[in-house]
């Protein structure tokens, strides 16, 4: 089965020590809402990812604003117009408990159209997917977060029905 996501997992993000995190690398790209800053980042930090060391967050990473921000792979999803598609990823909005993660939310976005937006409240990594029709070299987003109701997303995937 092929993932058409590109390190899904943002595994392929290293540093020279335990904990980073930057906007982008050569898989992801985050960007921040009006003039928000490190609104969509990438982290390499065990303890905030689904599995092994890498993981996405929306939400100001230093907690400086309240803006979202949107993650995407660096290039369009080699997908075959007319197929259809199961996006799949794992998502956690339990960094900053109960009260503070109550209003989290995300969207998943193709080719620049909201699929479904989630509204977890506070939740561990929780599974979840949706099913899209490509239209070839598709688009994929993840967009939400608002600090301090942080949205971490992780192993995510595309895969052919």
């Amino acid at each position: 089965r092929t993932n058409y996501v590109i390190d899904g997992g943002f595994e392929g993000f290293q540093c020279g020590s335990d904990f980073c995190f930057a906007t982008s690398y050569s898989n992801w790209v985050g960007r921040s809402d009006g003039l928000g800053v490190l609104d969509a980042t990438i982290f390499h930090y065990t303890p905030y990812a689904h599995a092994d060391n890498g993981s996405g967050l929306l939400g100001s990473a230093d907690g400086t604003n309240s803006l979202s921000g949107t993650l995407t792979p660096a290039k369009p999803l080699k997908t075959i117009a007319g197929k259809n598609y199961t996006i799949a990823l794992f998502s956690s909005s339990a960094y900053s408990g109960p009260s503070l993660e109550a209003n989290a939310f995300w969207s998943v976005l193709w080719n620049g159209h909201v699929v479904q937006t989630v509204n977890p409240g506070f939740s561990d990594y929780t599974f979840y997917s949706f099913n899209v029709q490509a239209i070839g070299n598709d688009v994929l987003a993840l967009h939400g977060g608002s600090a301090p109701a942080w949205t971490f997303v992780d192993d995510i995937g595309v895969f052919q029905i």
